[in-house]
């Protein structure tokens, strides 16, 4: 049977299987965008993951790219035995109908949001204590700086509010301007490189920079100006994604563990589609510094 299967091509229907086992083997990822190496290594990680356990992943970013819950609420549920949804700003209608869907669900990112779910975060203050730390120890506080991405983002206020709270524990009290907020992209990160050099903030100043594109763009807005790292000033990514080794100098950063966040919850989803009635947990996962060139 197996032989004859095979000579004509034949390949089992896996909606028909689902009829009779009432799993599918698809997990639902929504991520807030596909483009870029930290969604990249996420889902990596998490397709990784969910091959080793047999299944398969069904991708989208539709619902984050219109933040409408409404196109959330029309995607293909009943193909998938479980979903991992990435939600990294306030979006309560969002967390609402990904919980109505009654799918084993785990969260990435988003925490304390009144939805009872798994969830899988950074130690976002672990992280940036180990980078003041670092830069404290040739800066003093009041000359460093915290670039960070759109205010409202949960990883953005995370590291922005641990920022503060590292000043403030040296006995000095960061001021409004040692914070600034804008997007994840190397073009915010020149921008506020060009406004800070423009003020004689950046020279002899240490930056933490909320992900390693932003690092970028000012490292490069900085080094056409003829300052560059670690002579001039201090830079730290966060991330640690493949643009530390390339760029010269190699810049120092907060690596991340993006691979094992997507895997994580891959493993969540399962072990609750196994075992409904477990209480909601929470996974915590750590960063480290790695130390290049840059600071």
């Amino acid at each position: 049977v197996r032989q004859a299967a095979q000579e004509c091509g034949y390949r089992p229907n896996p909606f028909a299987r689902a009829l009779s086992t009432q799993r599918s083997g698809v997990l639902g990822l929504c991520l807030p965008d596909l483009h870029g190496e930290f969604y990249s290594e996420i889902l990596r990680g998490a397709d990784d993951e969910a091959r080793l356990r047999h299944h398969r992943l069904l991708i989208t970013s539709e619902t984050h790219s219109s933040a409408s819950a409404d196109e959330f609420a029309v995607l293909p549920w009943s193909l998938m035995d479980g979903l991992v949804a990435m939600i990294t700003e306030p979006n309560q209608a969002l967390l609402e109908e990904a919980t109505r869907t009654a799918l084993p669900l785990c969260i990435l990112d988003a925490e304390d949001e009144g939805i009872r779910a798994d969830n899988v975060v950074i130690d976002n203050a672990a992280g940036v204590a180990a980078a003041l730390d670092h830069l404290l120890r040739r800066v003093p506080p009041e000359r460093c700086h915290f670039v960070g991405g759109h205010e409202q983002n949960f990883d953005t206020s995370r590291r922005a509010a641990a920022f503060k709270s590292c000043i403030d524990a040296t006995g000095s009290r960061a001021r409004d301007d040692q914070l600034a907020f804008g997007e994840y992209t190397s073009a915010w990160g020149s921008s506020w490189a060009q406004s800070a050099m423009s003020r004689g903030a950046l020279r002899g100043a240490g930056v933490l920079a909320a992900n390693d594109e932003i690092a970028l763009g000012i490292m490069t807005a900085a080094r056409d100006a003829g300052l560059v790292p670690p002579n001039d000033y201090l830079l730290v990514g966060f991330d640690d994604t493949r643009l530390c080794s390339i760029v010269r100098p190699t810049l120092t950063a907060v690596r991340v563990p993006l691979g094992e966040m997507g895997a994580a919850a891959v493993r969540m989803v399962l072990e609750r589609i196994d075992n409904p009635q477990l209480a909601p947990r929470r996974v915590t996962l750590q960063p480290t510094l790695i130390e290049r060139e840059s600071a």
